[in-house]
């Protein structure tokens, strides 16, 4: 029943990513806007990831982080972001959404019989599967200009589509030290329409001596990725009844990937024509350029993050962590561009009034704080695109029939990304999250 329920959700929801809601005109670089693969309870605090560990929250960033999980988790996730676009001479307020991550992840070990069997070992597994869009292209963009050969020149760029990427985690647990190995296939389609309209002399577009010219390109990405992951505690200070439970420590984390080559399949049509018809023919159509199916290669580049956090058990936890990605490795050869290498840096905390609290649940209540500052990175007019910010989150935790502790997270951002370029966004996206754990899989009743 329970693999039905979760079945029935991931079907009913996979829906939504067909058509990702999104108008931005960086999309139309790269393979699209960058989509953060971390979860809401990550994003309100700065996005921290390599070093976290949580026995009721997935983080399938650092694949060690699943052997620490103590029940099944299902995430949800939703996003929307409200954006104000602004260049030297006109400005746009857009809102986008959508569904922005589903996830499973469970431990291979029942934390029920460890308890009743008395036999703690020091080994721990724990396996995920996870759906989270990849990058998004979404955008709409019109231009009117006049030039001294060819007149009035009114163009429009449209793009559509991005891609996915399907996540299988492993980790497993020896002691205070984890190693986790993530496997994904990233896969999707983007659609890129330009259209010039163009005339001679002083005639409009659209009269009887203007031209069309029109490009639309389809790119079908498909490729395997991977990354690994290690995580290493520090005990600090263990609980005082049984010198074993650690209630503070360290936590060490680092994330790493090499080049993965991706498969594109390119469909490119380039006409110019007097104009397109009620049917949708062109008219004095001259093809510049036709060409379908042809196979060509994409290259993503190796990544490297590390990351630490200080945790005091059910009460604290502060982190900062640190990520480059050499992108200047980056190829596409159906949209060659050139990418610079990126750094970033995030740092957080979060706090837990009381977490045995009964009477005030506002004590329970996990409250999150962080900063980031991310390169993008995609090249516009020779300036790179930067990305700062700040966030706040709640963790809500709620009490399932069986006592069974789960959350509703909540994560709220304010930035600014392309500070000094042609087009500056200032954004504020909302990220909600709903976990729900279940501690009873793989329990092995007995019967006496």
């Amino acid at each position: 029943m329970r693999f039905s329920l979760v079945a029935l959700l991931l079907l009913t929801n996979l829906a939504l990513f067909a058509q990702p809601k999104i108008n931005s005109p960086y999309s139309k670089y790269g393979i699209g806007d960058p989509v953060s693969q971390f979860f809401a309870n990550h994003a309100g605090w700065g996005g921290q990831t390599a070093a976290f560990h949580d026995p009721f929250h997935i983080n399938q960033l650092n694949p060690a982080s699943f052997a620490r999980l103590r029940a099944t988790a299902f995430e949800a996730g939703l996003n929307a972001k409200y954006a104000r676009l602004a260049s030297a001479t006109s400005s746009a307020n857009l809102w986008s959404g959508n569904l922005a991550y589903l996830a499973l992840g469970f431990t291979l070990k029942s934390p029920i019989n460890e308890v009743l069997d008395r036999n703690r070992s020091p080994w721990s597994y724990g396996m995920g599967v996870a759906l989270t869009p990849y990058t998004l292209v979404g955008y709409n963009v019109q231009t009117l200009d006049t030039l001294p050969d060819l007149g009035v020149v009114a163009s429009s760029f449209n793009g559509s589509g991005g891609s996915y990427r399907l996540n299988w985690s492993n980790g497993v647990k020896y002691k205070n030290t984890a190693f986790g190995l993530n496997l994904g296939w990233v896969f999707g389609k983007s659609v890129y329409d330009n259209q010039t309209n163009f005339s001679l002399g002083d005639s409009l577009p659209g009269s009887q001596s203007s031209f069309l010219t029109v490009r639309r390109e389809d790119l079908r990405i498909n490729g395997l990725v991977w990354n690994v992951g290690i995580q290493h505690d520090f005990v600090l200070k263990t609980a005082d009844n049984d010198k074993i439970t650690p209630t503070r420590w360290l936590t060490i984390g680092i994330t790493g990937e090499s080049n993965h080559k991706l498969r594109a399949v390119n469909d490119a049509l380039f006409v110019r024509t007097r104009g397109i018809s009620a049917a949708g023919n062109y008219i004095d159509a001259d093809t510049l350029q036709s060409s379908l199916g042809e196979r060509q290669s994409l290259t993503l580049p190796a990544t490297f993050g590390v990351g630490f956090q200080y945790v005091r058990a059910n009460k604290l936890k502060l982190g900062a962590q640190f990520d480059y990605g050499g992108w200047a490795s980056y190829r596409n050869e159906a949209r060659p561009e050139t990418m610079r290498n990126t750094t970033s840096v995030s740092g957080g905390v979060e706090y837990i009034p009381d977490h045995v609290s009964y009477n005030n649940y506002g004590k329970r209540i996990r409250y999150r704080l962080g900063a980031y500052y991310r390169q993008d990175p995609r090249i516009l007019n020779d300036k790179g695109l930067d990305d700062i910010g700040l966030s706040f989150g709640l963790g809500l935790p709620l009490i399932l029939p069986r006592q069974q502790a789960s959350f509703i997270n909540t994560a709220f951002e304010v930035g600014l990304l392309g500070a000094n370029t042609p087009i500056e966004e200032t954004y504020f996206r909302i990220t909600v999250g709903f976990t729900l754990n279940d501690n009873s899989w793989f329990y092995k009743r007995r019967f006496e």
